[in-house]
């Protein structure tokens, strides 16, 4: 009795983190209910993305709020799998969570821009920009669904390890699905620069995530 009351109280911060998001949410779709609409059918609509990415907008509220839900979310999906895996109890360190959160962001944030620093440098500003736009939104919209992860993750009680596992592999699937149709979206200005992009593919797409891999195993 007294470990389930602990084990509450130890989650009441990720009952309110998963709030917080929900609330953003909802603003959002309550100031920008067509454009919330839109977005959410970027998976078979290019609408979303064709009306506002001539403006490269990321720093529209919009999309600021959404990729404040996306770094809160995503960061928190991978505390989960911290705890999981290192057989911690969920809820129990809060500063693990915000070491998670600040990587997350710090590694985010440089990623985007060493895009847009090596897009101008080798002179292709105008197909990173746009591409990483892209790329950015579809982080957005995943995270949507990772927070449904959470939510399953954080208050279901049977096979929690096997659903991460299938989770993790449903969101990789659909990020890979949907960085294929953006490099899809450009494939004739990648055909007119293949080396240029293939060195861009390797070094900003393959190497970060394989140097954290790397450093977290």
């Amino acid at each position: 009795m007294n470990q389930a009351i602990r084990n509450t109280i130890n989650q009441d911060w990720i009952t309110l983190i998963i709030i917080g998001c929900l609330v953003l949410i909802t603003f959002v779709k309550y100031r920008y209910p067509k454009k919330f609409e839109d977005f959410l059918l970027i998976i078979s609509s290019d609408k979303f993305l064709s009306t506002s990415i001539q403006n490269n907008s990321l720093t529209h509220p919009f999309n600021g709020i959404l990729a404040f839900v996306q770094w809160i979310s995503i960061s928190l999906f991978i505390y989960i799998g911290y705890c999981f895996y290192a057989h911690k109890i969920l809820g129990q360190e809060f500063t693990t969570y915000l070491y998670i959160l600040a990587g997350y962001v710090i590694f985010e944030q440089l990623k985007v821009g060493l895009e847009r620093f090596i897009g101008h440098l080798i002179h292709l500003s105008q197909l990173i920009k746009p591409y990483t736009y892209r790329k950015v939104v579809f982080k957005n919209f995943l995270s949507l669904l990772v927070l449904v992860f959470c939510v399953i993750l954080t208050y279901s009680k049977a096979r929690v390890m096997e659903y991460y596992a299938v989770f993790l592999g449903v969101f990789l699937f659909i990020y890979l699905i949907s960085l294929l149709f953006t490099v899809r979206k450009f494939q004739s200005e990648i055909l007119n620069h293949p080396s240029y992009f293939i060195l861009y593919f390797c070094t900003l797409e393959i190497a970060p995530y394989y140097i954290l891999y790397k450093v977290l195993v």
